[in-house]
């Protein structure tokens, strides 16, 4: 259904016009913000909204709780209508909510590690084209205590549309492809010719990716995050026929339709068996910390590499993942400064260097905020570092973050963490160029298209044909 959701928002306009009703909510009093809640209101979010709310006696921010049945629908009916929150979340969690605690060892690509099924990303790349959406960078910068020197910029840098920043987030982790270093090579970046160039000097029998990956999973957890590169919605005109998408159906043809569940369970103890005898040359990674780069070297037994995924231009396939709470600020938000005021908590310092000190709950991924990420550091080569010299043999018993994650097999997790460590994170951040922020419709609609020639039923040149054309119309609507 989501693929035709804001069709459906249409029809629901043309209905109440057409009924004469008007179902929209009042317009807030003078003074009054208001907060779109897509997510269920929790006791946090309603803490910090008092907090504004009594050091702020001329204006006040209200709640408007879309997250019960119907309320995304009706949230984007306002917007067609001209009835934009003031500030919005622009990421669902779905009922569930989101999961920080995530076990530690376990190595998912994208595909399998995107939240609860019911989650959703709302469009912003088109509200802000639209112009729903106000630009954030200049309140970034003109902050006195922030600016671009008091965060990680390469995440904004990520998020941006044609050089302006419309959504604000708290935390990241990295999604990655990782291989030995002496296979891959040392890269943060590389095509598709790259990949089958280096797995040609693999073993016999060896896989690129694990062994049992289908043609639909290799699609929607390698490429349907990159399929913005193919397209252009300020012209809507589509690049279907290039070089870059022809290698991706060629690479997509060498992996099965399905695979016998019977012979084939996959397993990480099977997975990790394959990494270690170098029969596998790729895993799908998530760095959520700087000890998952150790982590990482542990897994190749060596030193890794986050080559990411291929690119058609080479450029960077190492993709941001956004936790915590995403906001947007309306472009006819009636006071931007206060709006500002409490969007900017998202990106300012959480943290102290008061010894075994640091607020997990808030860095439980890796901090935007600059001062915190460098707690982050301090505290691995300090904290880290004396507490597994004090409790060799179970230091996870001992250090908070860590309580709740387990190693994957035979992988040795503890180790002590040095300054190259830190600089391999920082580099990574740096090399990531790419935000992990799925438009379903576009890939849904390119996997169709694709399915009848996989199928042995259509000709490439006429699924390339059709694929222009559906895809062409669809950026057209969405203009």
């Amino acid at each position: 259904m989501k693929r035709y959701v804001w069709l459906l928002v249409l029809l629901a306009v043309l209905t109440l016009t057409a009924c004469g009703e008007n179902q929209l909510p009042p317009e807030p009093e003078e003074g009054v913000l208001i907060y779109a809640a897509l997510n269920p209101v929790t006791d946090k979010l309603t803490r910090s909204i008092e907090r504004f709310n009594e050091k702020h006696k001329d204006v006040q921010i209200e709640i408007r709780d879309y997250s019960d049945e119907g309320g995304l629908e009706r949230l984007q009916t306002e917007l067609v209508l001209g009835q934009v929150p003031d500030i919005m979340e622009l990421r669902y969690y779905g009922k569930s909510g989101e999961d920080l605690r995530k076990p530690y060892g376990q190595n998912p690509l994208p595909g399998s590690y995107t939240g609860p099924a019911e989650g959703y990303w709302m469009p912003y790349r088109q509200m802000a084209q639209k112009g729903y959406l106000e630009d954030l960078w200049p309140y970034i910068e003109n902050d006195p205590q922030l600016g671009r020197d008091a965060v990680l910029e390469a995440p904004l840098k990520a998020a941006e549309v044609s050089g302006s920043l419309y959504i604000l987030f708290q935390r990241v982790e990295i999604f990655t492809l990782i291989g030995r270093e002496s296979v891959v090579g040392a890269r943060y970046s590389w095509t598709l010719d790259d990949v089958i160039e280096a797995y040609a000097a693999m073993p016999e029998d060896s896989t690129i990716l694990r062994y049992n990956m289908t043609k639909q999973e290799a699609f929607f957890n390698l490429f349907s995050y990159s399929l913005e590169r193919f397209v252009n919605r300020e012209t809507g005109k589509c690049s279907f026929g290039s070089k870059g998408f022809y290698d991706l159906i060629g690479f997509l043809e060498g992996l099965p339709d399905e695979v016998d569940t019977e012979k084939a369970q996959e397993t990480e103890e099977e997975v990790m068996q394959r990494i270690k005898n170098g029969t596998q040359m790729l895993e799908g990674m998530s760095i959520s910390w700087p000890r998952d780069i150790a982590f990482s070297d542990s897994i190749f037994q060596e030193r890794a590499s986050f080559a990411g995924y291929p690119m058609a231009d080479g450029s960077s396939g190492s993709f941001f993942y956004l936790t915590g709470t995403v906001l947007g600020m309306s472009s006819t938000c009636q006071n931007k400064d206060a709006a500002w005021e409490y969007i900017r908590t998202l990106i300012t310092p959480h943290t102290r260097k008061n010894k075994g000190s640091i607020l997990f709950a808030q860095i439980a991924n890796t901090p935007v905020n600059l001062n915190d990420y460098e707690a982050i550091c301090w505290y691995e080569l300090e904290i880290m570092a004396d507490t597994i010299r004090m409790y060799p043999q179970n230091p996870l018993e001992h250090i908070p973050p860590y309580r709740h994650f387990r190693s994957g097999p035979e992988i040795p997790l503890m180790e002590l963490l040095t300054e190259e460590h830190l600089q391999r994170h920082r580099d990574l951040i740096d090399h990531t160029t790419q935000l992990f922020w799925p438009e379903d419709e576009l890939a849904n609609i390119v996997w169709e298209t694709l399915g009848p020639y996989f199928a042995g039923d259509r000709t490439l040149d006429d699924t390339i044909a059709l694929l222009q054309n559906r895809v062409g119309l669809y950026l057209n609507e969405q203009k």
